[in-house]
């Protein structure tokens, strides 16, 4: 099968996160490679949805279309494997009462300036300690603290530790490099991190609007795989989602840290690591029977053509995952659902791997309509293959499905 993509780039703004990052609320907390809400908004009028819809992101993340869709008064359900996307998702969504969150924050802060929390006293992991040190995790560990002992609900607990989890890159030792961590000796001092903290929640809190009340159970995310996910057949009309790109970047490397400070241990944690979408080499998900999956013939050429086997068996796995989801997207959406994927191209050994085509067709053998495929940005390839193989543009796509 053959789509020709079609020129849409006036949305190639909208499938990075950098528009977002001026954004009441969105700017909370954001994660690469995600896209904003100007997308989901377009999608929403395209396809006219209402409150009387449900819209589905299998991939949550930083709960773009979950917020984007309460923006626009339309009902949303998120999942995720990971809980720190999930707190993200779920705390952006959340209606807090400013007045009420302006107490409790007051009733923090003197806690903090008391300097008379007391440590939890967990057993970090070491790459915690190792990424945090000279004092920095002591005083992360009593905010933490003082957080919990908060006399509030638990997502009012979950805006405070929000807050806190979003700043510790800029006080950690392991830095995001592309698809892993990086050693470098920067980032503030101890003496900062409340001063830093405070900013963040009270950046937080002008973001906060005491508006009419709206029942947080129609915008929530889970823990849970899209490969399985828990919800019924045919309940959703709607699916506007990002499945994590094939290019090596393993998000439990990445947020690190943030996962083993505030959710895991290491080996909850590396667990983590091996469920994940095939995007990377180290994932080796427990997946559900995939019988009737054949990839498509020109998936094969490609992946024949490379020489590093890690690659071929992170590209087949990537697919194989890919085909799982879109099998469980068709089940669980009503017929005539529209599903919008964002996808990126990717290159390995000088080979062109078509993320977006092999999607469409991998989707029409799930039970989906490939409508179209919408050609919004082209990235150049990295330093290392460009000084190879020379300059070789990749695109990113809206891959454009119906339920039939």
């Amino acid at each position: 099968m053959n789509w020709q993509a079609t020129e849409q780039t006036e949305w190639r703004h909208w499938v990075t996160p950098r528009g977002a990052k001026e954004k009441a609320v969105h700017r909370w907390y954001l994660f690469p490679h995600s896209f904003t809400d100007d997308l989901v908004h377009a999608l929403i009028h395209e396809w006219g949805l209402n409150g009387q819809d449900r819209i589905l992101d299998p991939f949550a993340g930083s709960g773009t279309t979950l917020l984007a869709a309460k923006e626009m008064g339309v009902p949303s359900d998120g999942y995720d494997l990971s809980p720190l996307a999930v707190l993200a998702s779920n705390t952006k969504t959340v209606t807090f009462s400013r007045q009420r969150l302006k107490k409790l924050w007051q009733i923090l802060q003197r806690a903090l300036r008391s300097g008379r929390m007391a440590p939890i006293g967990r057993a970090y992991p070491e790459l915690v300690r190792k990424a945090l040190p000279r004092g920095r995790l002591a005083v992360f560990d009593r905010i933490a603290s003082g957080i919990e002992s908060l006399g509030c609900s638990s997502s009012e607990r979950d805006f405070f530790r929000l807050a806190l989890i979003s700043i510790i890159p800029r006080f950690s030792y392991a830095v995001a490099n592309g698809g892993w961590l990086r050693w470098s000796k920067q980032g503030a001092g101890a003496k900062n991190v409340t001063i830093f903290f405070e900013e963040q929640v009270e950046m937080m809190l002008s973001d906060v609007c005491d508006t009419a009340f709206q029942s947080n159970r129609y915008w929530k995310a889970r823990v849970a795989d899209a490969r399985v996910m828990p919800a019924s057949d045919a309940v959703y009309s709607a699916v506007i989602t990002s499945p994590p790109y094939p290019n090596r970047h393993d998000y439990t490397r990445i947020f690190g840290v943030e996962l083993m400070f505030a959710f895991h241990d290491w080996e909850a944690n590396r667990a983590l690591r091996y469920q994940t979408f095939h995007s990377h080499p180290e994932a080796r998900p427990n997946r559900p029977s995939a019988r009737r999956y054949k990839p498509p013939k020109a998936l094969n050429g490609s992946i024949r053509d490379l020489t590093d086997k890690r690659m071929q068996c992170m590209l087949e796995g990537y697919f194989l995952d890919m085909y799982l989801c879109l099998c469980e997207v068709a089940r669980v959406c009503r017929k005539g659902a529209k599903a919008a994927f964002v996808v990126g191209n990717t290159q390995y050994d000088g080979t062109a791997i078509l993320v977006d085509e092999f999607t469409a067709e991998i989707g029409e053998r799930a039970g989906l309509t490939c409508k179209e495929i919408r050609a919004v940005r082209w990235r150049g390839n990295s330093a290392q293959q460009m000084g190879k193989y020379g300059r070789m543009a990749a695109r990113e796509s809206v891959v454009m499905f119906e339920k039939r």
